[in-house]
């Protein structure tokens, strides 16, 4: 899945829509659908219609009074008839056959305030299905009327809970939510009827896994915009496609019965959630076995239409995509109930997402199963025929798989095409205007470093276009005569220099010169090391003390193997540099080998010209 298609996701599934409250998850629909539908639509319970027309269906901006009542669409979201056998929907006067209708809800479970205390804790009532078992010890959102509040589901810890009672689980009823607010807060901020929803985020999870809150049945959303997508970009539509994004179907289908009723199409599938039963607890001889990650659920039963089932099944082996079967013997309790009963009859399927852990805030699917399912349904779409029947017993059965049905390329709308192209240039120029973005941004010593290291690597290979050798050796010795001009000025004696040392450092400056890292550190400064006067004595390892103690000043030489281990004093008088100590008895000590540390005493080097001077 495209990192696009996952942020959209991400964005659906965190954004809040409680049933009843599904407003923010509407206009992001509605912005993701805008350039890609003809129309779209938001009815009076909320549910969002975009409707994609083929070529074959007549499109006007300027309509007559005879034609379409464009007044009654708008006022009731109805669809109203134009002709005998042609739908009218603001600028769409001729819906071309067949119409299909992608549905989908985007309401989610959560719960809503039922009362708040004088103590400031809220008591809340569910809206739809919540275990009340995984409610204790979460964190939640209340959506109240100036923003979200961060709350947390109060009991009672387990060492205040007697054992009879640790085994049940506490009432919904019995358990309170807390803002962390004063009481006179939680009432000017909350009200009775604020709604609220699981304090958690989308993650990736795994391989090809992800988890959040609400993918029931946010996953469904996301597939039909996908869908009607990536149908606006084929070449081969002949009907209508409108999707049905509904409301309130947790409480009952409600925004599918009326979307159904509207819209009238004449053929339908629900995108859904079905329960995941391959992970431990689940009787499988009951439930059936439905894994993730192994394709798409195909509904079968009476509340689905045979012809439905077996084309969907005829899509999927001709797209050579893995499904499953599921057994629904009576209703569903998804918008397919709804949709297939409204107005004289709508033939019905349903496709579901496998989902692990419904209406808790982990819900866990397979991205794959939502990609396979978005290619199942837009090959089902493609392969109606304009005069699809559905009728059980009268209507033929569709060809399986369609690998030999001859489909024929319809002529090119050339102004669709001259569209898409605009929109796709927009993005790139969007993108190359980011890049070039950041490109500047660049920062002039990275230019620097950039540059001086192709050169290097050029001078090394002995490429034709090296850069010049004598532009380089120049840069070597500047910096080599501004290193020794800062040692012939310095007032420290140089304990540890010596002609090893500056051979060294001759040595390291052109190569780290070579390596952009050390760009911004010219020139390089003597790194302090232990005893040197001048720097602050830290404590000498260990190991390294011990061997000191014991006299065996030439087995570990952290200095080099140039010049054998000494006393401090030894050293300094041997390289013909003076030091004083401002206690003889320490003077003394330091000859003897004793090394400044914890439990030494703590020698003080001093300038040999403030002794004299009695300073």
């Amino acid at each position: 899945m495209k990192k696009r298609d996952i942020k959209f996701l991400k964005e659906l599934v965190e954004t809040p829509s409680p049933t009843g409250s599904e407003e923010k998850v509407a206009e992001l629909v509605r912005q993701r659908l805008t350039g890609i539908a003809d129309e779209i639509h938001t009815d009076t319970m909320g549910s969002v219609h975009a409707i994609l027309s083929s070529d074959m269906s007549v499109v006007s901006s300027t309509l007559e009074d005879e034609d379409v009542d464009v007044a009654a669409f708008e006022d009731s979201g109805e669809y109203v008839y134009a002709q005998e056998e042609a739908h009218a929907s603001g600028n769409v006067v001729e819906m071309a056959t067949p119409v299909f209708m992608l549905a989908a809800h985007m309401d989610e479970v959560g719960l809503m305030v039922r009362y708040i205390s004088d103590d400031g804790f809220l008591y809340v009532s569910a809206i739809g299905g919540v275990d009340a078992a995984i409610l204790p010890g979460m964190r939640v959102d209340v959506h109240a009327k100036d923003g979200v509040l961060r709350g947390v589901v109060g009991r009672k810890p387990i060492h205040l809970i007697d054992q009879e009672e640790r085994k049940a689980v506490t009432p919904l009823d019995n358990l309170v939510i807390d803002l962390g607010l004063p009481p006179f807060k939680v009432k000017q901020k909350v009200s009775v009827g604020d709604s609220i929803t699981y304090g958690v985020k989308f993650e990736k999870l795994g391989e090809d896994m992800a988890v959040s809150k609400s993918f029931d049945d946010k996953a469904g959303v996301f597939i039909a915009c996908e869908v009607m997508e990536r149908l606006h970009e084929s070449d081969q539509m002949e009907g209508t496609y409108i999707a049905a994004i509904t409301t309130q179907e947790e409480i009952g289908t409600r925004g599918a019965t009326t979307s159904a009723y509207s819209v009238d199409p004449d053929v339908a599938v629900a995108f859904d959630v079905t329960h995941a039963t391959d992970y431990p607890g689940i009787d499988r001889t009951k439930h059936g076995y439905i894994k993730c990650g192994a394709g798409p659920v195909i509904a079968k039963g009476p509340n689905i239409n045979p012809l439905v089932f077996q084309r969907l099944v005829a899509a999927a082996e001709a797209e050579d995509i893995p499904y499953q079967l599921e057994a629904e013997p009576g209703v569903t309790g998804t918008d397919a109930r709804a949709i297939q009963i409204s107005q004289s009859g709508i033939p019905t399927g349903l496709v579901s997402i496998p989902l692990r852990y419904m209406h808790t805030p982990n819900e866990t699917v397979s991205l794959k199963d939502i990609d396979a399912t978005i290619r199942l349904l837009v090959r089902f779409a493609l392969d109606l025929e304009s005069d699809a029947s559905f009728v059980p017993g009268i209507s033929p059965a569709p060809e399986r798989p369609y690998e030999d049905r001859f489909r024929p390329k319809k002529p090119v709308d050339a102004e669709r095409e001259l569209a898409k192209l605009r929109r796709k240039m927009e993005k790139m120029s969007a993108r190359i205007a980011e890049l070039e973005d950041e490109s500047g941004q660049m920062s002039t010593v990275q230019k620097a470093q950039i540059e001086l290291f192709e050169k290097m690597t050029a001078k090394a290979s002995e490429e034709p276009e090296a850069a010049d050798d004598l532009e380089l050796e120049e840069k070597a010795e500047a910096i080599l005569e501004e290193t020794a001009e800062k040692k012939a000025s310095s007032s420290q004696p140089e304990i540890l220099g010596g002609p090893y040392a500056q051979a060294q450092e001759a040595k390291a400056a052109p190569q780290q010169m070579n390596n952009p890292r050390y760009a911004q550190q010219q020139p390089y400064a003597q790194t302090p090391q232990y005893g040197m006067p001048g720097q602050p004595y830290a404590d000498a390892p260990f190991e390294r003390q011990q061997q000191m103690r014991q006299g065996e000043f030439g087995a570990a030489n952290p200095y080099g193997a140039h010049q054998p281990q000494m006393p401090y004093q030894a050293q300094t008088q041997a390289q013909g540099k003076p030091s004083t100590f401002a206690d003889p008895k320490a003077a003394e000590e330091a000859a003897q080998g004793i090394i400044p540390g914890k439990d030494t005493l703590t020698i003080i080097p001093t300038n040999i010209e403030d002794v004299e001077d009695g300073e």
